[in-house]
């Protein structure tokens, strides 16, 4: 199982990291968090190499930030009690 942290990762909203723009890679999409947000939607994450629209997007598709990361997120049993407030681009 996995635990709450203070703050959501931009690709899932998932409440996994402790701090935001220092790297560090969610458990829940496999994301690696470089500080990019739902402002800048469209700008190629230097840390991920894709934009965090497309993120997002396979995210709700398939459960990972991309196709090379479907192996490693957590499994979906692993989510259960982890705070998730889905987020609306703006």
């Amino acid at each position: 199982m996995l635990r709450e942290a203070p703050f959501q990762c931009p690709c899932c909203d998932y409440y996994t990291l402790a701090a935001r723009g220092r790297h560090a890679v969610c458990p829940v999409c496999f994301w690696e968090d470089d500080g990019i947000d739902l402002d800048d939607l469209d700008g190629i994450s230097s840390a991920n190499h894709i934009p965090l629209r497309k993120a997002r997007a396979n995210f709700a598709r398939m459960g990972a930030a991309d196709e090379a990361a479907r192996s490693l997120v957590a499994p979906r049993e692993q989510l259960r009690g982890l705070r998730r407030e889905t987020r609306a681009p703006g």
